[in-house]
This record gives structure tokens, C-alpha cells and sequence, in this order.
């Protein structure tokens, strides 16, 4: 497929998720689009940003992410090449069907996250995407589901303070004070009409490649091995004043417990005050994170090894080099400055990938 850089950045969905390579997809295209290539596999998947440039350059690829709520983006946007929410379908989920609702959200997010009028939205919507069961079967409800679940998310991001669920703060989004950040006016609109707007987007993103993209939900030490030509992995990022790297299952645990609604209450840790799962060990942390990258390197030393990383971050560039270069005798590295859209201060952070061949 023939695609010009200067049109990567706007056919790409949009996204307020923490990490999201989006901005960078043009940076990232210049340094990946003569690799001789043809399946790629993204092992770090989050919401699709890298692995929808890998479809749009006409490659066949593997998604993979371990939170269900960024495999349902590779189901949505990656593995679907045809599937769309009609209008009946929206009008379904946006709307009360005569169904016993339940109110687990209004009852126990209150002042957490949204107003009560949008935890019963949620509520009601959550059900109604898992009533399309009643419209359709297979594969199909597997990927309106998938579609569904993606644009509420996207939605719920959008009315979120840092567009995150890692602590209780409600009252930044209603405190009558100036405001120096934070989108007033967006975190004002009805999830309504932001689940409208995001869907009206997305269904111009679906398009179809003839070829048979996969979305997985999987622990990437376990995926089985495959033959792939070239592997993308944008592991959790650790600074060097951080404990640990980033946490995604605790900043988006509230989608998580979405998905699992009928188990959410067992799955909440309660001795927290905004009410997160219960932590799951993502075995990635500061002491086994370079032991993590040898052994997907091991793992994959027979694909071109594509590392996205930050830096300065732990382990260093050097050491994922070093590491890299006991399976590849060539490795590439290419940097750009870096700085996130909610923290303009942050100077000095380069965003690095290295080039395993």
C-alpha cells in the first residue's frame, strides 16, 4: 500500500491514552518503511496507534496486549476490516431497552470518577453492549462488541482529569476555580454525544487490507512462538527517579473492570479510595525488566527486532543495545526529543527506537 508521511498523523484514530505513539506515527514510518518486512508482530499493543501504521503500509499484523480493554482496540480497528455500528445499533446501546439495569457503578464509583447521572449512563450502556447478544452471534458480535466498548472508552477518556483513572479526583472536573489545564468545555459534553462523535470517526477508520490481521490478549512471555518478520515492542517505560515503570492496569482498571462487570466486586481491592483491582503483578518492574528484554530478544532473534523506548529510562539505551547485540550483529538506533502533551516541561526526554537486523 502506497501512503504519504504527511497523511499518517490525521488517517490514524485519535487518542488520549497515556503512551500513545500517534503523534509520532510520521517519525516512526520514516525509520520503518524500507525494512524488507512483510508480517509484523506488536507485542505492547495499547490502543493501536503502531500496529494501525504497520496496516496502513499493507502489512499483516499481529496485535497483541495483555489489558482486554487495548485488545478490544486491536479487535476494533486491527483485526476488523469491515464491521461498523449501524444506526440501530447506536440507538441500542445509547438508549434504556427495557432491561433490569443494574447500578454497580452509581453505587459504588459516586464522586469517584463522573456525576451520577453519568456512572447510571455508564450503567445502562455497559449492558446494552452486552445485550447486542441479542442481535447478533459469532464473529460479528465479537467485533461490535469490540467497536462499542473502544468508542465508549475513548469517550470516558476524554471527560477524565489527565485522561487517567489513577486516583479519586472528581473535583478537578467541578471545582468553580481558573483552570491552567484540562479541557472544560469536553469534560462538560454528554457522553452521548462524545460516543456519537467517536463512533462517526472510527467508522471511517475501518478499512480493509485483503489480509488476515489477528488480535491477541496474552501475556507476551507466553505468546507461542511464530515466525514473524519483524517485531515491535514498546514495553512499559521506566524513568530513573520511578520505582517501578508504567502501571497500565492500574490507570485503566476501570475499563478492565467494565469488561468483567459481573465480577468487577471481587476483582476491586477496597481498601482503595478509588476503588482499582487488585494489583496484578505485570512482571515488569526495575529488577527483572533487562532479564525481560533478554529473553524476548532470545525469543524473537530470528525477526527484525524493532525496540521503542524512552530515554533517559532504566535500563539504559546502552544496555538494551548491548543486550540486543548478543542476537543481532547489526543495531540501529535513532532518537527524536519527546515531550508529553499533558507535561510541556519535561525537556531532555527522547523517545529512542533501536533496530535489531
Amino acid at each position: 500500500m502506497i501512503i504519504k508521511k504527511e497523511d499518517i498523523f490525521k488517517k490514524a484514530p485519535s487518542t488520549r491514552y497515556q503512551g500513545s505513539k500517534r503523534r509520532i506515527l510520521p517519525w516512526l514510518y520514516d525509520n520503518l518503511k524500507d525494512l524488507d518486512f512483510h508480517t509484523v508482530f506488536d507485542g505492547f499493543g495499547g490502543t493501536g496507534s503502531v500496529s494501525y501504521l504497520f496496516k496502513l503500509m499493507g502489512k499483516k499484523v499481529t496485535f497483541n496486549d495483555i489489558l482486554a480493554s487495548n485488545y478490544l482496540a486491536g479487535v476494533a480497528l486491527i483485526e476488523n476490516e469491515s464491521v461498523k455500528l449501524d444506526r440501530d445499533d447506536v440507538d441500542f446501546i445509547l438508549h434504556e431497552n427495557g432491561f433490569n439495569y443494574p447500578s454497580f457503578i452509581e453505587d459504588n464509583f459516586r464522586g469517584t470518577y463522573y456525576l451520577s447521572r453519568e456512572n447510571r449512563w455508564l450503567d445502562v450502556v455497559s449492558l446494552n453492549i452486552r445485550m447486542l447478544s441479542q442481535k447478533y452471534k459469532g464473529d460479528i458480535l465479537r467485533k461490535k462488541q469490540a467497536l462499542a466498548n473502544h468508542i465508549l472508552f475513548q469517550a470516558c477518556l476524554c471527560k477524565r482529569p489527565f485522561n487517567l483513572f489513577h486516583r479519586k479526583n472528581l473535583y478537578l472536573r467541578t471545582a468553580r476555580v481558573k483552570r491552567s489545564f484540562g479541557n472544560k468545555k469536553t469534560w462538560n459534553t454528554s457522553f452521548q454525544r462524545l460516543f456519537l462523535k467517536f463512533n462517526e470517526e472510527i467508522s471511517q477508520k475501518i478499512f480493509s487490507t485483503k489480509l488476515k490481521h489477528t488480535a491477541l490478549c496474552e501475556d507476551i512471555m507466553k505468546v507461542r512462538r511464530k515466525k514473524f518478520d519483524l517485531v515491535y515492542l514498546d514495553p512499559p517505560y521506566a524513568r530513573k527517579n520511578e520505582r517501578h515503570p508504567k502501571d497500565y492496569h492500574s490507570l485503566y482498571h476501570f475499563f478492565e473492570g467494565m469488561l468483567d462487570y459481573d465480577n468487577w466486586a471481587e476483582r476491586i481491592n477496597w481498601n482503595t479510595r478509588n476503588h482499582c483491582l487488585v494489583q496484578e503483578k505485570t512482571g515488569w518492574d526495575k529488577d527483572s525488566i533487562e532479564e525481560n528484554f533478554d529473553k524476548l530478544f532470545r525469543k524473537f532473534q530470528n525477526s527484525i527486532i524493532v525496540v521503542s523506548y524512552g530515554s533517559p529510562g532504566v535500563p539504559s539505551i546502552d544496555t538494551i543495545r548491548k543486550l540486543l547485540n548478543k542476537y543481532k550483529s547489526v543495531v540501529y538506533i535513532k532518537q527524536r526529543q519527546y515531550c508529553y502533551k499533558l507535561n510541556r516541561k519535561n525537556g531532555g526526554l527522547y523517545e529512542v527506537l533501536l533496530i535489531g537486523k
